[in-house]
């Protein structure tokens, strides 16, 4: 379970609460949204790296599960500071680092930098995991080979491809080039992708939800546009899932 905040106090408090049903505490540092970062919280700490020790050394103090900070490269290309705030981390007994590639200002545009966690990696004995640009096997292997890193953790490159972690460590413990995803699975996980939002979530809010993801699912596939438009419009479960099966259907007669 991850955490965000600016208040050393609280955080510990938090952490002791989680901790008691979390396998591990993580410490949020990196994100760059500004209903964040305006609070103090998030990437802003990367411009206060006391405060971010007071933060870390407060939460491992309280917690009873291991803790991870997951932060970025810096506040911006005057403040890069992963490799300071990586050892820091360490000194305050932080479990593990996971480091994306990119500065605040730079949110998710641009190629994210590998080096600096190739140099955070080298900079400290804990393991490091490396974020950013991670969209399919290559880029997972090259990611490993380039900075050293322990593991990696994928974001972004995930929406519209679960399919990623399965093909990613066919990879790399089998040797399983990975296999292209049929329209039928396609068909049936987002069938279930929208079963879940609709528990978690009910009707109205899932119906909305699950238009941006249909547009992640369908990208480079026949008619893709036409089928964005539909789903746009979409504000009930019976006229989502009857756009779905006629879309699927008008593709390999799948359904």
């Amino acid at each position: 379970m991850q955490i965000f905040g600016s208040e050393p106090q609280i955080m510990g408090q938090a952490a002791k609460v989680i901790s008691e049903i979390a396998d591990i505490v993580d410490i949020n540092m990196g994100c760059p949204a500004p209903k964040v970062v305006k609070n103090g919280d998030g990437s802003r700490l990367l411009l206060d790296l006391e405060l971010a020790r007071e933060i870390m050394a407060q939460v491992v103090q309280n917690s009873t599960k291991p803790v991870t900070l997951k932060m970025r490269k810096g506040w911006d290309s005057e403040h890069i500071v992963a490799v300071e705030l990586a050892k820091i981390a360490e000194d305050c007994g932080i479990s593990a680092l996971i480091v994306h590639g990119r500065t605040r200002d730079e949110f998710y545009s641009g190629v994210a930098d590998w080096g600096i966690i190739k140099q955070v990696k080298e900079g400290v004995q804990i393991p490091v995991i490396g974020n950013g640009d991670i969209k399919c096997v290559e880029d997972a292997k090259q990611m490993l080979e380039q900075t050293g890193c322990d593991g990696l953790m994928i974001g972004r490159g995930a929406l519209g491809n679960p399919w990623i972690f399965r093909q990613i460590n066919d990879y790399l413990q089998k040797g399983e080039e990975p296999k292209e995803i049929s329209e039928r699975e396609k068909f049936q996980v987002i069938k279930e992708h929208f079963e879940l939002l609709l528990e978690e979530k009910g009707e109205y809010t899932a119906t909305r939800e699950i238009r941006k993801h249909i547009a992640w699912y369908i990208k480079g596939m026949k008619n893709a546009t036409v089928m964005r438009e539909a789903v746009n419009r979409v504000e009930s479960k019976e006229e989502f899932e009857k756009i779905l099966k006629e879309y699927f259907e008008c593709q390999e007669n799948i359904v």
